[in-house]
C-alpha cells in the first residue's frame, strides 16, 4: 500500500501567550513541544489540578453547580463573581486574524487564539480573569492580549478589567486597559511575535539554557540537557 499523500505546504502562522511565552522561554525546547510534538510533557499533579479547578469553577459560575470537595474554599470568591452585574461568559475560545478582526477559532484564516476563563460585560466595561493555580507571576503579557481581544470583539467596549486570579495563594496580578491602549499594547507584542514567526519561517530554533534544562526539560539531544545555564 502507498503511504497516503501529505501535502508540503506549510500550515498558516498562528500563535497564541503560551507559545510565545514558551518560545521566548527556548525556541529548541518550544520546537520539540510545540511545534515538531515529538516530545510529551507528562501530565503532573499541578496540571491536573489546575484543569479540576478551570472546569469546577466554570460549572460553578455558569450552572451554579457545587465545587468538589478540596476547592469549597473558593465559593465566597466565586459566589462574588456569579453576583456580579451584566452578562457572564465562561471559557470563552476567541481568535483573531492578522487585521485584528474576531474569526472562528479553527478558521483557516486564525493568527491568534486565547481562552478567556471569565468574562463579565456591564456597560461599556469588560472584567476578565484567568484562573491560576500555580505561583504568582508578574508577567503582563496574557492580560494585555485577554483585554486587547475582547475590545476586538465588542466595539462597544471602552475600558477592560483584567486580572490573573492566583487562587492557591491569595494573590492577583491586575491590571486595566482602554481602547486608546490598543496600538501601544500591539506595539509591544507584536516584534514579540515577529521573532516567532521569522524562527517558525526559517526552522531556527537555538537552545536558551536556563534552570529548566537541569530537570524540567525532555529535550535529550540539546547540549544543555541536564547542566542548566553556564
Amino acid at each position: 500500500m502507498s503511504a497516503p499523500f501529505r501535502s508540503s505546504e506549510p500550515k498558516p502562522f498562528a500563535w497564541s501567550y503560551s507559545r510565545l511565552k514558551n518560545f521566548e522561554t527556548c525556541p529548541k525546547r518550544y520546537y520539540h513541544y510545540d511545534v515538531e510534538k515529538d516530545i510529551k510533557e507528562a501530565e503532573s499533579y499541578q496540571l491536573s489540578e489546575g484543569n479540576a479547578a478551570h472546569d469546577a469553577f466554570a460549572a460553578r459560575i455558569k450552572s451554579s453547580k457545587r465545587l468538589p470537595l478540596g476547592l469549597q474554599q473558593h465559593e465566597p470568591m466565586l459566589a462574588r463573581i456569579a453576583a456580579m452585574p451584566g452578562d457572564t461568559y465562561v471559557e470563552q475560545k476567541l481568535a483573531l486574524t492578522r487585521e485584528f478582526a474576531p474569526v472562528g477559532y479553527f478558521d483557516k484564516t486564525v493568527w491568534f487564539r486565547t481562552v478567556a476563563d471569565l468574562c463579565n460585560v456591564h456597560d461599556d466595561t469588560a472584567i476578565v480573569f484567568d484562573w491560576k493555580t500555580g505561583k504568582p507571576s508578574a508577567d503582563t503579557t496574557q492580560l494585555q492580549l485577554l483585554s486587547a481581544t475582547v475590545m476586538h470583539y465588542m466595539a462597544d467596549i471602552e475600558r477592560v478589567k483584567a486580572a490573573l486570579l492566583f487562587v492557591n495563594h491569595g494573590g492577583a496580578e491586575r491590571a486595566e486597559y482602554t481602547r486608546a491602549d490598543l496600538p501601544e499594547i500591539w506595539g509591544e507584542i507584536l516584534p514579540r511575535v515577529k521573532k516567532l514567526e521569522k524562527a517558525m519561517t526559517e526552522q531556527e530554533y537555538p537552545p536558551t539554557p536556563s534552570g529548566l534544562c537541569k530537570k524540567y526539560c525532555g529535550v535529550t539531544s540539546c547540549p544543555f540537557h541536564g547542566r542548566g545555564s553556564m
